[in-house]
């Protein structure tokens, strides 16, 4: 195989800001004359497309690429590195780049011919997949929008069964513009060379990379330029016909086309050594389409946000942003929003998620848990667990702590920080117990379990704020005991426990988890035992690729039976590659 700086197969090939992506055939191969090149859209909505259901096919793959030779198609390899994929066969080659959000140029030198085939799934109605627009451009659909192919050098004609080919000029070069539009497309006044392209994505990708994670040790420095690179081109900028009102960071390619909330908190950690600026955007990012009741939703697409809700871990990364960096230059009207922000989504599980009014708030359904397929889940819901209250009192420190920063009156703090130590206390009162250690509670029938979970072991969050015989007996729990600490990780349900399943939360080793408990441990100042799940979880993702879920036995990645909107396997996910970064920045040049 050639030059492959990261294989489609696990990332579709994209840019900053973009959401046309280049991607193998669904669950194909990276062999020389088996790869298949398609045009994809990242503009993914399930109600776009299938009514919401997430089994069904949502039609990522758009137009496929072909080299073509005396009208046959050319055996194919891809190539990438982080600014150009070649599609590339003994016929010749032909180079992509996305050189603008909007728009990307495919350049061949060599006399290789292009085809492009649309999936049956974007033609238009009446059956024209490719519309002559009479001017030597045509347009198609692209999902539910458009693309507009312009040839700068060769030939674009119709081929054969509603195909269009361009064909190179007297040179043997073929140079073309495929731009998307939401509207009816019509040609800019310019575009960029191809040349031009590659020149400002290397510019800019370069810049983000320097801006992130400037020197990761030698070790991870390889792996760790692709999770950057995934994170760059996940990244979702705006640009004025989105939902988007800052930066945010999608999670998977095609799957889970969506940026999460709960994710931003956790990417403000990530993110922050070397680019406040970025965590902070990423954090505040959170709060843009919060609704009348305070609620933050759990997803946000290019077209607005999703139905459920995730953790409020807001709060606990504002306070390590706090704890770690100097935010006195931030402008005051971005902490004054972050406050009301964070007010009205405390609010919120105070007056939406607390039924019986006892100071401990529960969760209505599983998917608003974060986790989806914990042990705890069997007890049945409204389900309390200390990990999520932990997170709430972790908000309500962030309430007082940058209240202060902005004036705000000194009764409205120290109530805030009276409510959170309370909240702590009822967290150790209600769900820790010496024998069992951290369980959940059902509301209603009080019944307690969930032990052999792991994601309670979160509440260590607190760190200091827990006593110390707590913090050390919830330490030796997850660390010498069998069953959750192994080579790869902690895994999220206890590997000798009846509930074990090895898959989503009930037994992988995913990324959630690792990063809260070393979060966690960090705060309770235990850095060292935070190095050592660092290590175990870096090792693990520098063995296989950057995917948010692995086996907590062999530490490969758990894809193969999640086929939402039909994709065959997971991509890399954005979570993934910035722990990633997050750990191998903070503990990667530090032996155990």
């Amino acid at each position: 195989m050639g030059k492959t700086f990261v294989d489609p197969l696990d990332m579709p090939f994209s840019r900053c800001g973009a959401y046309i992506c280049l991607a193998n055939k669904n669950g194909g191969s990276p062999l020389p004359g088996e790869a298949e090149l398609w045009i994809s859209t990242a503009r993914q909505r399930p109600n776009d497309r299938n009514n919401g259901n997430l089994f069904g096919d949502n039609h990522f793959r758009q137009i496929r690429a072909e080299i073509i030779k005396d009208g046959a198609a050319q055996p194919a390899e891809l190539e990438t590195t982080p600014y150009e994929l070649t599609l590339a066969s003994k016929a010749g080659s032909v180079r992509f780049c996305i050189g603008d959000p909007k728009y990307m140029v495919c350049r061949g030198e060599d006399g290789a011919a292009l085809r492009l085939t649309h999936g049956a799934s974007g033609q238009m109605l009446g059956g024209t997949p490719f519309f002559d627009l009479l001017n030597g451009s045509f347009k198609s659909n692209f999902g539910n929008y458009f693309m507009l192919f312009i040839p700068r050098r060769g030939a674009l004609r119709h081929g054969e069964n509603g195909t269009i080919e361009l064909h190179p000029d007297e040179d043997g070069v073929l140079d073309i513009v495929m731009e998307e539009s939401l509207v009816d497309p019509r040609p800019r006044e310019s575009y960029m060379s191809y040349g031009e392209c590659v020149s400002a994505v290397t510019r800019e990708f370069d810049a983000f990379a320097a801006g992130v994670a400037p020197a990761l040790a030698e070790k991870y420095a390889a792996r760790g330029r692709q999770a950057l690179w995934t994170l760059w081109g996940l990244t979702s900028v705006p640009d004025g016909e989105t939902a988007y009102r800052r930066r945010m960071i999608r999670m998977i390619r095609s799957s889970f086309e969506a940026a999460f909330s709960w994710q931003h908190g956790m990417h403000a950690v990530f993110l922050s050594a070397h680019n406040l600026e970025l965590a902070w955007d990423l954090l505040l990012s959170c709060f843009d389409t919060q609704d009348s009741t305070g609620r933050i939703a759990d997803s946000l697409t290019y077209r607005g946000p999703g139905e459920t809700m995730k953790p409020p871990v807001q709060g606990l990364a504002f306070l390590w942003l706090y704890e770690h960096y100097d935010l006195s230059a931030l402008p005051r009207e971005e902490l004054a929003y972050l406050w009301n922000g964070l007010e009205r989504w405390t609010r919120f599980h105070l007056e939406y998620r607390d039924l019986d009014g006892d100071g401990i708030i529960e969760n209505h359904s599983a998917g608003e848990t974060g986790w989806e397929a914990a042990s705890y889940f069997n007890l049945g819901f409204p389900l309390a667990s200390p990990d999520i209250n932990a997170y709430l009192a972790l908000q309500m420190e962030a309430l007082s702590v940058l209240g202060k920063m902005i004036g705000k009156d000194a009764e409205v703090c120290d109530r805030w920080a009276r409510m959170s130590e309370a909240t702590v206390q009822k967290i150790i009162e209600t769900f820790w117990s010496e024998r069992d250690g951290w369980a959940a509670l059902n509301t209603v029938t009080r019944e307690l379990g969930g032990a052999s979970s792991a994601v309670p072991f979160c509440t260590l969050v607190l760190g200091k704020r827990l006593p110390p015989e707590i913090i050390d007996k919830t330490v030796a729990k997850l660390f010498d005991a069998p069953g959750f600490n192994t080579p790869f990780g902690i895994a999220s349900e206890n590997q000798n426990s009846p509930h074990f399943t090895n898959n989503w939360c009930g037994g992988s080793i995913d990324t959630p988890l690792e990063a809260l408990l070393i979060i966690g441990l960090e705060n309770c100042g235990l850095r060292d035992k935070a190095k050592i799940i660092a290590h175990e979880y870096l090792e693990t993702l520098l063995r296989n690729r950057l995917m948010h879920i692995h086996d907590s036995f062999t530490g490969a990645p758990l894809d193969g039976d999640i086929h939402f909107f039909t994709e065959l396997t997971l991509f890399n996910s954005g979570w993934t590659s910035g722990c990633f970064v997050f750990l191998a920045d903070r503990y990667g040049r530090e032996p155990l």
